[in-house]
Order: structure tokens, then C-alpha cells, then sequence
């Protein structure tokens, strides 16, 4: 397993002038846009990044000869869940030092109250590595890109049509959404966070059917 993760360590900090961009362009939000904004943008990044170590592996008939070496399927798919639960917590700290630090500068830390509630994002975001992970492993990057495409569109065509319906008060899902967002933060947090357990079992069980099936 920490084999693994040095792999894909090393296959990341190949594209180290990404990476420098990235900082640069999130050290420019830091300045103007707002903290949770700043931290949610880094971390959604690494882990596309993280993932995104599947397409490196998939090259150049890589795959085939990683399953020749002495590990199982399913550690590898372990690895890449937990590769990109890793890359997702360094970039979110890595936002919230820089917005820690600019709300210093500018607020005199007015603002840095608002980061422990920004813990929400790694979880949050950590549904779409669910999501992303066994279709890059059935399809391969270009078409794990086409279908999460789809997928995200119709959770967006989902998240309006819900909202058009709970705007009406005699609607029964709008006493549902409106106790949701009452509930304190920390309470919205285990929920999140159970979600995001609960999805990720459901994707890591598909994961490994889908590499079991492979033939190489």
C-alpha cells in the first residue's frame, strides 16, 4: 500500500508546473473571493488530481504490468480511495493556512472562526471521488469524463427542479428542507459525513468488481 501511494506521489509532482499554478491562482482567490470558496477550489483540484492517477497508470498499457507485481486488486482500488481522501485533506489545509493567513493581513483575523466549519468541504467533496473513481475504472478517462459530465448536469437539472418544488410553503419537502438547514453545524457535519461513508462503501464494493472483471 505505501508503495502505491509513493507511485502515485511521484506520478503527481510529475506535473509540478500544474501544481504551481494552482498555488498561484488559489494565493489570487485568497486575496479576492472569500475563504470557503478558496478551500472547497483546492481541494476539489487535488482530488481530481488524485484520481486522476488512474488515467497515469492506464498508460502506455501501465495497468497490466502493476498487476504483476505483489499486491491484489483490491488493495490497488484501497489505494486510490485513500490516495485521494489524503491529497483532499493537504490541499484543504493548505486553503486554510492561506485564507488563515490573508484574514490576518487584511481582517486582522476576523474571519478564521469560520475555518472549522470549512471541514465540511472535505466530505462534501469526497462524494465525487465516489463517484469518479469506478467510472475511471470502467471507462478510462475520457469516457469517465463524458459520463460524470452527465451525471453532474442531471444533479444540477435534480438540485433545480427540487428547489422550484420547495418553494411553495404547503409543500411537505419544504418543511424537510427548512428543518435541514436549521440543524447546527455540527450535526450537519455527521450527516455529511455518514453520506459520505455510505457512498464511498457502496462505490469501493463497485470498484472491486470492476477489477476483479479486468483481464489484462
Amino acid at each position: 500500500m505505501l508503495g502505491l501511494i509513493e507511485k502515485d506521489l511521484r506520478l503527481t509532482l510529475i506535473k509540478k508546473q500544474t501544481i504551481v499554478i494552482f498555488l498561484v491562482m488559489a494565493l489570487a482567490m485568497g486575496v479576492s473571493m472569500n475563504g470557503a470558496f478558496l478551500v472547497a477550489y483546492l481541494t476539489m483540484l487535488a482530488m481530481i488530481i488524485g484520481t486522476g492517477t488512474i488515467s497515469y497508470d492506464e498508460y502506455d498499457n501501465g495497468l497490466p504490468f502493476l498487476m504483476t507485481l505483489p499486491f491484489d486488486r483490491k488493495t490497488y482500488v484501497r489505494e486510490k480511495y485513500l490516495f485521494s481522501l489524503i491529497t483532499a485533506i493537504v490541499a484543504w489545509f493548505i486553503g486554510a493556512v492561506i485564507f488563515g493567513i490573508m484574514d490576518v493581513v487584511r481582517n486582522n483575523g476576523a474571519g478564521l472562526s469560520e475555518i472549522p466549519a470549512m471541514i465540511a468541504i472535505i466530505p462534501a467533496i469526497y462524494i465525487a471521488s465516489a463517484i469518479i473513481i469506478p467510472l475511471q475504472l470502467k471507462y478510462g478517462g475520457e469516457k469517465s469524463r463524458i459520463a460524470l459530465s452527465i451525471i453532474f448536469g442531471l444533479v444540477a437539472v435534480i438540485a433545480v427542479g427540487v428547489g422550484k418544488v420547495t418553494e411553495n410553503p404547503l409543500n411537505p419537502m419544504a418543511d424537510v428542507i427548512s428543518a435541514l438547514q436549521g440543524l447546527p453545524g455540527y450535526a450537519a457535519l455527521i450527516i455529511l459525513l455518514a453520506v459520505s461513508a455510505v457512498a464511498t462503501t457502496i462505490s469501493y464494493l463497485f470498484s472491486v468488481k470492476i477489477m476483479e472483471k479486468k483481464e489484462f
